[in-house]
């Protein structure tokens, strides 16, 4: 299935109606996620890069992709398996279910193991690739 990888997609934010901004991950793209996106060592699990999509039509397992589900893709994990992930930047924890496979390409070979449904990752308050805490 072909996605498009948001994480470090060119990221924009508007504060105050005023300010644009982006931050230098985003724009720079995946040849330089490492040089901005770094592991906090603050996880007491599993700490993986992560990323966040928004469009597919079916999933792995079948089912419709829903960009606002608390759903997430990888190749480590069965279909199926509900994982306890943490921003360890903020302490949000959700609860997500493996329902794709994936990441795939450059968002793989650059070490991404984990990719969100856009809703999921916007409710752990992510704006872009990062490390998340995996239980």
């Amino acid at each position: 299935m072909k996605r498009l990888a948001m994480g470090m997609g060119l990221g924009l934010g508007l504060a105050a109606g005023v300010l644009i901004t982006a931050t230098a991950a985003n724009a720079a793209g995946w040849g330089s996620v490492h040089r901005y996106v770094k592991p906090t060592g603050n996880c007491a699990g599993q700490e993986i890069l992560a990323s966040y999509y928004h469009t597919g039509k079916r999933t792995a397992s079948g089912e419709r992709f829903d960009a606002n589900g608390n759903t997430a893709a990888a190749r480590t994990w069965a279909l199926g398996t509900s994982l306890n992930v943490t921003n360890p930047h903020n302490g949000r924890t959700l609860t997500v279910r493996i329902n794709d496979t994936g990441p795939w390409g450059s968002a793989y070979a650059k070490g991404a193991r984990l990719d969100l449904a856009r809703g999921a990752a916007r409710r752990l308050g992510m704006s872009g690739t990062q490390y998340v805490c995996v239980g």
